[in-house]
């Protein structure tokens, strides 16, 4: 066995304590980890005047461009997704 004084026991002390609140903050932050918001490409739109994107997901074909005001019209190719 090897001697210890007493600030080698204190640091050893201080130390292991504070990994242990590290490996248990770490655990529980990776728990409580909020779930990916996906937007879908639907509600996805393109002014066709100042090319503005925006989201907009309470119309499905028209929808009116927040910056120029403008109307937009989803073309077919563009409702697939």
């Amino acid at each position: 066995m090897f001697p210890v004084d007493i600030s080698m026991a204190i640091f050893f002390y201080v130390m292991t304590s504070l990994l242990a609140i590290f490996v248990l903050w770490i655990f529980f932050e990776k728990k409580t980890a909020l779930p990916k918001f996906v937007r879908e490409e639907a509600d996805v739109w393109e002014c066709k005047i100042c090319t503005y994107t925006y989201v907009d997901s309470t119309h499905q074909e028209i929808s009116q461009c927040p910056q120029c005001k403008s109307y937009n019209k989803k073309s077919p190719e563009e409702r697939l997704f």
